[in-house]
């Protein structure tokens, strides 16, 4: 006895020499691991973060001192929001004997931490003995410690002070619990005393720490059913034999290892709906008795969906990705081929998340494997969906064709689409909603991730979304994609993976989830861009042989949606809303990119315009050129889907891999970019020849819209066509010039600006340019002594301190258009600092920004020319250059109603976040803010579903500020992120408020913590165009918004022989003024094109085409990729709000 007590004190002191004496206030009790800014004393502290979640088998630890030392406590203290441990909150529990203590004695616990999660620091829970006492820690700075296990953080701990009395002789414990946020990393865990406290041995014991009833019924030896209830048993000896028992029935015999026995027995479930009280014993002594509640088990079936996340970069450079998607498909078809004898639940099945990679794996795939792809797929092991990519909104509707041409290859290999599946991403275009439904996709499934952003409904959610005209899917918002892995399922432990599946059951009926069948997704192991794995069938056979409720099915994405929309179809909610996203504010990380993809999809739309005006006119298109048109676009999808760049993108920018990832990311935009220019060349190259020619010079203006309209256009012409300054005029037939002014000059030639007019529309209009005698007028000057200029249209003040327009009157409206009481005007620019508190955002508040607008403003320029007066200011702001400073020009134009505002500043690369907002806080009573996605228009807070994204919005073209009497409109050619009603005081927002209609342009920003751009430099050009008038329609604004964005095209021919071609061609007209025709493309059969119409104002409309000989033109109505639906018409009825493919053959 003596040499094991001796070994006992042995112990003691090596942890820390509980009657030291070498401290004149503090005396240690014990000590848990060395303060030393290491977790190497821990367990688990050498383990790669890509096992972590393995070994991680149990969230409760005990340790005894005297036997046990650190080496037992994982590294790593777990919180709910940790989805590596499953969300359960880590729990320590340490047992300790005391012998002599005097009665006075204050005792204090510290914990010292290696690192705490930064955006998520935990509450921890303290309990020692009858005291119990809650702390805050404080945030750490390394959110990825696990992956590079490195820190900057010092001095993180908690220190708790312990009332007199509260140790005590005998038996103490003190338990610890994370009971909200995230993890902790363990540096030591010390308790100490203001006197000495001697040490006693405690005796072995066992005891039944706790036990709880799963949500499920399981199969006994002879087949009975029994439910399981899962006893938490702590054994502080040696391993030994005990048995449990329930309501003073035997429950059997039960095996106790030392330390913490996770230990499942089963009760006949006859006691369902019952409180029993389970108790266990260890030899003669009783170890415990806890009452448990059997609730009464609801038969649930869950539909485990395996697919891999795509993501085009992030885990690896893209190069990497792309080819192991199409491996991935290899895989899962072998993986088909051996589970095949598999019980069918658990046969392995495969949902392929994007289209993309399908399309691709069958075009570079020998025709055997092909077919034994399509076996599985008509066997119901894979399943191919509609989404090219998981899509930011960047794109505008004219991409859609492309984004959805994968689907009707798929039909004619005779592969079924039914879904569509976006993940990650938290939102999807609305014109998906009617786009898909009349390709025969039923379903869309949203995985969606909840960082930095919020998602709808409470809970996982089956309800039917509708396009602004009613066309629906039945769509389902599950919980984020990587749930199953979440459990555990990839690690193949039956006993960590029903705890998360029982969790999920308990957490669903709380939230009065409505049905008994739910769909749960996962990857084969826990990453993005996973490759599949058939592990996890051998799993499902297990619990299945296990469990007889809840039920497993390996099952594709469509199947659960099936099952819902078979048994509840009428008695599921209806959407008709947007689903804007919250994640697009990242491409706001690299403002020139983005800007270059929104202005590749303006010239797209004006080049399949011009294209689809020679296959009207005849023409044969050059071989390649719709092969060309797709390769452009993919190009700009491959720029819009939500990947941005390495997964360390923010934390490390100058890696390697973030280097790399950006560079192949930017270059999607800057190859479509090169590529569309060339394409103008082809498109102008075909028409040339039907173009009027004349002995002098000529110029042709192409509008590739449905309507007839007039812009600016800025053309470049050769000193040999206008002699350098010489006058000339730009006439018509008639002999009418039209306005134009000098831009700037080349050594060859000048830029000018040129107000076509009344261009037809989906056609062309030809000027001569006419030499006459003399120089050129310059431009002349404006007074501003009194800051103001003005026209018919405006009366614009301005004020000299910050260059912006402190005072915009509408003379037609007589309404004052700027709030006078916003801190900002209009126009101003604003630099916004978030005072390097980046972890905000993902605690879904901002609490902490400065802002700031221009200072040192100087007024540089006041001219007027025949198209428009300009006003220039400069100043300097934070973050930007300051020798070339901030450039600000106002135009006003003379004749029509229309103001454009331009930017140009140099950005210095700034890491630490921050943002540039212009600001236009209109001033218009009983105004709501409206702006158009593709697919409709959209009111923030109104048509949107709730928890979709509110604090910012992507827009394509244009927003109003609008009440019954007259709409102000707003739209930019390059930046596409608003922030509607305010900057970003309130953004998480659930439904949607705002008191006036200030509208802020969100033109750049750094606010992620990954993926996207760390920061961005040089010198970026940007530009709005406004106007405001008394035709508050939907048709007014999308028309001007349109037209801002979609360039007018010019080219100038030299002089040379006459050819009787006439001066101008509309190809052909809509009639109904509601429609709004959003693009035309050559259709896939050759003489013919593709138009995209849709009814804007909610009004039954007539679809007619009229050709220029005044006689209808026939088309036939098609879906989004050319699938005819009947034969052709001359006229088709148009639904409120509703879209229409429809084809017109020569």
């Amino acid at each position: 006895m003596k040499i094991a007590y001796r070994h006992f004190l042995l112990c003691i002191l090596l942890l820390s020499g509980c009657l030291s004496t070498a401290f004149a206030k503090d005396h240690v009790v014990w000590r848990l691991g060395e303060k030393d800014g290491f977790c190497r004393e821990f367990a688990l502290h050498d383990v790669a973060y890509s096992d972590f979640s393995k070994r991680y088998t149990c969230v409760t630890t005990i340790c005894q001192i005297g036997t046990d030392d650190s080496r037992k406590i994982p590294c790593a203290f777990p919180g709910p929001k940790d989805v590596w441990a499953g969300k359960q909150s880590g729990e320590l529990l340490v047992r300790f004997g005391v012998g002599r203590i005097a009665p006075q004695t204050r005792a204090r616990l510290v914990l010292d931490f290696v690192e705490v999660h930064p955006y998520s620091p935990p509450v921890l829970e303290i309990t020692v003995n009858g005291f119990r006492t809650k702390v805050q820690t404080p945030a750490g700075k390394n959110s990825s410690y696990f992956q590079n296990r490195t820190t900057d953080s010092h001095d993180l701990a908690v220190s708790v002070a312990l009332p007199e009395g509260t140790l005590q002789v005998g038996e103490n414990r003190v338990s610890v619990r994370n009971d909200s946020g995230s993890w902790v990393v363990w540096d030591a865990l010390t308790l100490t005393a203001d006197a000495p406290v001697t040490a006693s041995k405690l005796r072995d014991k066992v005891e039944l720490l706790g036990a709880k009833s799963s949500p499920a019924l399981m199969y006994g030896e002879g087949q009975e059913l029994l439910q399981p209830v899962r006893m938490q048993i702590a054994n502080w000896g040696a391993a030994r034999e005990a048995e449990w028992g329930y309501d003073g029935r035997k429950g059997g015999k039960i095996r106790l290892e030392r330390g913490l026995n996770q230990i499942e027995a089963g009760i006949p479930e006859s006691f369902s709906g019952r409180e029993v009280t389970v108790a266990v014993q260890a030899g003669n002594k009783p170890a415990g008795s806890v009452s448990v509640r059997l609730d009464t088990v609801d038969k649930w079936t869950i539909y485990l969906v395996q697919h891999t996340h795509t993501d085009i970069g992030y885990t690896k450079p893209q190069t990497e990705i792309l080819t192991e998607h199409l491996r991935y498909i290899d895989y899962a078809v072998e993986y088909c081929e051996m589970t095949e004898r598999y019980p069918d639940d658990s046969k392995f099945r495969w949902t392929c998340e994007t289209a993309w990679a399908v399309k691709e794996w069958l075009r570079i795939r020998p025709e055997e494997q092909v077919r034994k792809f399509m076996k599985y797929v008509r066997n119901g092991q894979i399943e191919v969906t509609a989404m090219f990519f998981n899509m930011s909104e960047l794109s505008g509707e004219n991409a859609y064709k492309a984004f959805l041409a994968p689907v009707g290859m798929f039909k004619r290999y005779g592969l079924p689409v039914s879904t569509a599946m976006q993940n990650d991403v938290n939102g999807v275009a609305w014109c998906l909603a009617d786009y898909l439904p009349d390709l025969g996709v039923r379903y869309l499934t949203m995985g969606s991730n909840n960082h930095r952003a919020l998602i709808p409904f409470e809970g996982p959610t089956v309800y039917k979304w509708e396009s602004p005209s009613g066309k629906s899917l039945i769509s389902y918002r599950s919980d984020h994609y990587n749930t199953g892995n979440h459990w555990g399922i990839e690690r193949g432990d039956m006993g960590v993976f029903s705890e998360g599946v029982f969790a999920y059951i308990d957490k669903l009926k709380r939230q009065q989830y409505p049905f008994d069948v739910v769909s749960v997704q996962y990857s084969g192991y826990f990453t993005d861009n996973s490759p599949p794995s058939a592990k996890e069938c051998e799993l499902i056979r297990a619990w299945n042989e296990k469990y007889a409720w809840p039920k497993l099915r390996s099952a594709l994405i469509r199947e659960f949606l099936d099952d819902v929309s078979s048994r509840y179809a009428d008695k599921l909610p209806v959407y008709r809303a947007a689903y804007p996203d919250w994640w697009t504010d990242g491409f706001g990380s690299a403002a020139r990119e983005t800007g270059v993809s929104r202005r590749t999809q303006s010239d797209m739309i004006t080049i399949e315009g011009m294209l689809s005006m020679a296959v009207l006119q005849g023409r044969k298109l050059f071989a390649g050129v719709k092969e060309e048109i797709r390769r452009i676009h993919e190009n700009l999808l491959f720029y819009d889907e939500h990947t941005f760049g390495a997964s360390e993108s923010i934390r490390d920018p100058m890696s390697e891999n973030s280097q790399v990832q950006w560079a192949q990311k930017g270059s999607y935009a800057w190859e479509g970019l090169k590529s569309a220019q060339m394409l103008y060349e082809a498109s102008v190259g075909l028409l040339q020849p039907e173009l009027r020619r004349s002995s002098r010079p000529t110029i042709t203006f192409f509008n590739s819209l449905g309507w007839q309209r007039s812009g600016l256009v800025q053309v470049y012409i050769d000193y040999e066509i206008v002699p350098i300054d010489r006058a000339f005029r730009i006439v018509d037939e008639r002999g009418q010039a039209l306005d134009v002014q000098p831009v700037r000059s080349r050594r060859e030639g000048r830029y000018y600006a040129i107000y076509a007019e009344n261009i037809p529309a989906l056609g062309y209009r030809t000027y001569e340019i006419v030499l006459d005698e003399g120089k050129a007028p310059e431009s002349g000057r404006i007074d501003m002594a009194d800051h103001i200029v003005e026209n018919d249209y405006y009366r614009i003040a301005f004020d000299p301190r910050t260059g912006a327009v402190n005072s915009l009157v509408d003379k037609e409206l007589g309404l004052e258009m700027v709030d006078s009481e916003s801190p900002w005007q209009l126009g101003a620019f604003i630099y916004e600092s978030l005072e390097n508190d980046r972890k905000q955002m993902e605690r879904h508040r901002f609490d902490h920004c400065k802002r700031s607008g221009l200072t040192d403003v100087r007024f540089v320029s006041a001219t007027s020319g025949p198209i428009y007066q300009s006003v220039g200011f400069v100043g300097k702001s934070l973050g930007c250059d300051e020798k070339s400073g901030v450039k600000t020009e106002l135009r006003l134009y003379n004749h029509t109603k229309r103001i454009e505002l331009a930017y140009s500043m140099r950005r210095l690369p700034e890491t630490e976040p921050s943002g540039i907002y212009v600001a236009f806080p209109f001033r218009l009573d009983g105004a709501e803010l409206l702006f158009d996605v593709p697919g409709g228009m959209v009111s923030p807070g109104e048509n949107q579903i709730p928890g979709t994204s509110a604090g910012w919005n992507t827009v394509q073209h244009v927003v109003a500020a609008r009440n019954g009497r007259a709409q102000f409109l707003v739209g930019c050619d390059q930046v596409p992120l608003f922030q509607l009603g305010s900057l970003l005081d309130d953004p998480y927002q659930i439904h949607k408020t705002y008191e006036k209609p200030h509208v802020f342009s969100w033109v750049m920003n750094n606010y992620w913590t990954t993926n996207f751009r760390a920061s961005q430099e040089g010198e970026f050009r940007w530009s709005y165009y406004m106007t405001s008038g008394e035709d508050v329609s939907n048709s007014a604004a999308l028309r001007f918004g349109m037209g801002g964005r979609v360039p007018l095209y010019a080219r100038v021919v030299p002089g040379g022989k006459e050819n009787g071609k006439s001066w101008e061609r509309s190809n052909f007209r809509i009639g109904d003024p509601n429609l709004i025709m959003t693009s035309c493309s050559p259709a896939a059969a050759d003489g013919s094109v593709l138009l995209n119409v849709r009814e804007v104002n909610g009004v039954a409309a007539q679809l007619t085409l009229t050709g220029k000989d005044g006689r209808p033109i026939p088309f036939e109505v098609v879906n989004a990729v050319e699938e005819g639906c009947g034969e052709p018409v001359s006229q088709l009825a148009v639904e409120p709000y509703g879209n229409r493919f429809v084809r017109v053959k020569l």
